[in-house]
């Protein structure tokens, strides 16, 4: 049940940058590059300062445990310098480095998109992540390959939004499918501990594979149930980047208490059902924060918080 664990809560920072990509071609693009930069600005780079500058100060450390910051001013300023190139501050925050280099690259991507002769580069960078794979929650040249090659799809796909979506209709029985197969063949992956062939991660390039085709099946689905959505998912969509820099913390303290405690479930099954509690708690805590934070600050939390 370990496997099929690890398979359910693998990382989703595959999500994020493909919707990243997809919202900067359907809605940002149109903009200007000075709206779309001031907005990531605002909405990304200022709020990943506030939370290292935080986590810095209270976070996981070295140990993984939550604890107060050891040293004097200059040790913590110099950890914060060090953090905020790494993303090291909390375990999470890795990737908004590698977010910011994509955000930095989009200009080029989008020329290269524009033109027949370029095009294939990004059809490169596109299929670049089945060979090279990402390391885990660090930032390395290869996790950025990985991860452009996600911003890269999800930009080309906004770029021709409507055909992109009659293809994915046309074909979201077999794209299911292939979702499918590919968690399979990742809960037997993790059951035979397979995963290095050669330099490349066999996991890694399962995920990509099912990441893409499961997105691809829910765009299928929220398109056609558009006008029957849930409140919640726009609440969601609201405070997704709060929800982002806020959850991984809630978590650690609800792991912290239950092992204090001695409260965690033995069973295989009772920890991916605490897995699924714990997220549900953790998104919950996110959003009443940054609710609370936005009725007392208004337009000014988004600096702090992302919304």
């Amino acid at each position: 049940m370990s496997a099929v664990n690890e398979t359910l809560f693998h990382d989703s920072t595959v999500y994020f940058a493909l919707i990243s990509g997809l919202l900067f071609s359907l809605v940002l693009q149109s903009r200007g590059w000075l709206a779309f930069y001031s907005n990531k600005l605002v909405n990304v780079i200022s709020p990943y300062v506030v939370m290292t500058l935080l986590f810095t100060w209270y976070g996981h450390h070295e140990s993984y445990r939550l604890s107060v910051f050891e040293g004097n001013g200059a040790d913590y300023l110099a950890a914060v310098s060090e953090n905020l190139w790494t993303g090291r501050a909390f375990y999470h925050l890795w990737y908004i480095p590698i977010l910011a280099i994509l955000y930095a690259t989009t200009p080029l991507i989008a020329w290269l998109l524009t033109r027949t002769s370029t095009r294939w580069l990004v059809w490169l960078a596109m299929v670049a992540p089945l060979a090279v794979s990402r390391t885990g929650l660090v930032f390395t040249w290869t996790t950025l390959v990985y991860f452009m090659g996600v911003y890269s799809v999800g930009m080309y796909i906004g770029a021709r939004y409507e055909s992109s979506l009659e293809t994915c209709r046309r074909y979201w029985k077999p794209l299911l499918i292939t979702a499918l197969i590919t968690t399979a063949a990742l809960v037997a992956a993790y059951l035979l501990e397979y995963d290095k062939v050669g330099p490349v991660s066999g996991r890694e390039t399962l995920f990509y594979v099912q990441k893409l085709a499961l997105a691809a099946v829910v765009l299928v689905w929220f398109h056609a149930n558009e006008q029957r959505l849930p409140r919640w998912l726009n609440t969601l969509a609201t405070f997704a980047f709060s929800i982002y820099f806020l959850h991984a913390i809630v978590l650690m303290m609800l792991e912290e208490g239950l092992t204090r405690y001695a409260l965690g479930p033995t069973a295989a099954t009772g920890m991916i059902a605490t897995g699924f509690v714990f997220l549900i708690v953790s998104i919950a805590c996110a959003v009443i924060l940054s609710a609370l934070m936005r009725r007392a600050l208004g337009k000014r939390s988004r600096m702090l918080l992302g919304t």
